[in-house]
């Protein structure tokens, strides 16, 4: 019998073997095998067209879709889990306490969790920032290349994030972590595992190292301020509340999901505020100027110019918009300050995931 698998760490289903034993239904992924009791296990889809089984308590994450045609087959098995009431068929009185259950989860999920989002965040068990670290890095990996030729420069950008650390004293300094990556497309942003991640073409964007630099101060304080697991919070609350109401039919998972991958990605104008200031500070206190950023802020609006919206990184899409923060961070700029890497270091960044032959051939472009 054939049906698709999530092993509820990642939004993936992928497609497994399974046989229905008299007590126990067993899953077969390749050479892991998986098994079941009927008793334990629950409906997950509310009759929405496909059979959808999960574990029951305690409900893992994991989800069991079956195709069409095998109704008969689990109901011989297992005829609980096709009973009425399995699949959320309930009587009237049930359904109205449901509906006003409903609008106080509404209230508290959407309304009183966003503002305790903080708190909430910081107190989040390791193991669930883990399995949301999971689904952003399943994300990632789909749009992003590791770069096999980027082990040098990825030490000199965590060694440089570290002394800009260690200049503040941010508290996180010994668990960030920065990788380079080949997205095609300019970019920088962290995930919830306070990793930072760096594509070559945001490398190739800056002309100046202390360019670069600033943009990792930026995504610093976006972790050392906790602004990527808080939004994490505020958005996955919307999906815990519409797993309670739909009886975990999915579409709570849809929306967490949805949101670890927007969370990291897109800020209220006030962490971005918040992110400019901190990082900045960063800056002075390591004594590198800020008036690398203030150019890299005016190179993103005309990049934003010329790719349109749709296109643009996160920072660009941001408020304020980013002539207002040039003036903001030269207004703090420095003169006479050491560019924040040698000449050596530099150019063995700028080289990373094959950029000496991207260089090379803008070069032989420009002649």
């Amino acid at each position: 019998m054939h049906a698709r698998y999530a092993d509820g760490r990642a939004a993936i289903f992928s497609d497994v073997e399974v046989e229905l034993a008299a007590e126990t239904l067993i899953i077969r992924r390749g050479d892991r095998t998986i098994t079941w009791s009927y008793a334990d296990l629950a409906r997950a889809d509310d009759k929405n067209g496909r059979i959808v089984i999960r574990p029951k308590k305690p409900d893992t994450g994991e989800r069991l879709m079956f195709g069409d045609g095998y109704d008969d087959q689990l109901a011989a098995a297992a005829p609980h889990l096709m009973k009425p009431r399995a699949q959320g068929v309930e009587g009237r009185k049930t359904v109205g306490a449901l509906v006003a259950l409903s609008w106080s989860l509404a209230a508290i999920f959407l309304i009183g969790i966003p503002f305790a989002a903080d708190p909430m965040a910081r107190a989040l068990p390791a193991k669930y920032r883990a399995q949301i670290s999971d689904i952003s890095w399943s994300q990632v990996d789909a749009f992003t290349v590791q770069c096999d030729d980027a082990d040098e420069a990825t030490q000199i950008l965590n060694n440089l994030a570290y002394r800009i650390m260690e200049a503040s004293n941010v508290p996180e300094r010994e668990d960030i972590w920065i990788t380079i990556a080949d997205a095609g497309f300019p970019n920088a942003f962290a995930l919830p595992d306070n990793s930072i991640i760096v594509t070559d073409d945001l490398i190739r964007m800056a002309d100046h190292p202390d360019e670069l630099t600033g943009v990792l101060a930026h995504e610093i304080a976006h972790i050392e301020h906790n602004h990527i697991m808080k939004n994490v919070v505020r958005q996955i609350s919307a999906g815990i509340f519409f797993d309670v109401v739909f009886g975990g039919a999915g579409a709570g998972q849809a929306i967490a999901y949805a949101s670890v991958n927007l969370a990291g990605l897109r800020f209220s104008r006030g962490d971005e505020s918040d992110a400019d200031s901190r990082g900045m500070d960063y800056l002075d206190a390591a004594n590198i100027s800020t008036g690398g950023i203030a150019r890299m802020f005016d190179r993103f609006q005309e990049y934003e110019e010329e790719a349109g919206v749709g296109d643009i990184p996160s920072m660009l899409s941001s408020h304020p918009a980013s002539r207002e923060r040039a003036l903001a961070a030269q207004a703090r700029a420095r003169e006479g300050l050491a560019p924040s890497l040698t000449d050596r270091e530099w150019r063995i960044v700028q080289h990373a995931c094959g950029g000496a032959d991207a260089i090379a051939s803008e070069a032989e472009v420009a002649d």
